[in-house]
């Protein structure tokens, strides 16, 4: 009996051993890829005990599949061409900084005179406005002669 009871485990053994090879060897030429668990809310090639297979054959038409990598490839172009003009962007910027850096004195009287120049034109702007003002209180000046009693 005890014999027999070893030879069951023996017998189980191996067949647990078969069927885990099974698992873990690739994929045969009828089955494309190896069967997916889902365990919970993960997933794995391995089954668990409360798990369930998910299918996982593509169920596209060879059309919809070469459209979708078409479709796939624009979207990388496009994605590249962003990437690179953001580092562009970002290389003119690092420029900008280091111009900021090198150079605030030039920068600074740049900036001065494009305030006096803004003032400037404030002030001419004003003074149009006001012109007739101007003229008529000059034509209004009266010039007071010298009095003929004050001596020279």
């Amino acid at each position: 009996m005890c014999n027999l009871v070893r030879f069951g485990v023996g017998v189980l053994m191996a067949l647990g051993a078969v069927s885990a090879g099974a698992q873990t060897a690739e994929p045969s030429a009828e089955s494309p890829t190896a069967p997916v668990w889902r365990c919970g809310n993960t997933y794995s090639h391995q089954p668990c005990a409360s798990g369930q297979t998910v299918p996982t054959q593509d169920a596209r038409t060879p059309e919809q599949r070469e459209q979708a990598q078409v479709q796939q490839q624009r979207l990388n172009a496009l994605l590249d061409a962003r990437d690179q003009e953001r580092a562009a962007q970002a290389a003119q910027e690092q420029q900008r900084a280091a111009a900021v850096y090198r150079e605030p004195k030039r920068l600074l009287a740049l900036q001065q005179r494009e305030a006096k120049k803004a003032k400037r034109a404030a002030e001419k702007a004003h003074a149009a406005r006001h012109k007739h003002r101007l003229q008529q209180t000059r034509e209004r000046r009266v010039v007071i002669p010298p009095s003929p009693d004050a001596a020279p």
